[in-house]
């Protein structure tokens, strides 16, 4: 499975470490991933993909249905400089085998605007 993700965000060397969701089944798990590719753009733009997506420590590969009413509910970023700021979440799409799932705004912001 390959997560994409578009967003905004005012913190130049933003890295997400790990996304945690709620699925529609009702149980939290983390999205983690083997790697990744980020892009900055200087607009407050970034996008990323995360190729080899885990629900915890499986492979979420053949899974994609059970995200399909999913809610974000936290985000762990990171930043080497230390700097905090605004993150919103406009599109996630997540391809897994030819199946293409889309959230799109809004997906997730944090609390300061």
């Amino acid at each position: 499975m390959i997560l994409y993700l578009e967003a905004e965000t005012d913190i130049p060397d933003l890295v997400i470490d790990f996304i945690e969701v709620r699925l529609k089944s009702g149980k939290v798990v983390s999205l983690n991933w083997d790697e990744s590719g980020i892009e900055r753009c200087p607009v407050n733009e970034y996008y990323a993909a995360y190729e080899g997506v885990y629900f915890d420590e499986e492979y979420a590969n053949g899974r994609v249905g059970e995200l399909e009413e999913m809610q974000v509910i936290h985000v762990e970023p990171y930043s080497d400089s230390g700097q905090t700021g605004f993150i919103r979440f406009k599109k996630m799409i997540f391809e897994d085998g030819g199946r293409m799932l889309t959230f799109s705004e809004p997906v997730w912001q944090t609390e300061a605007a």
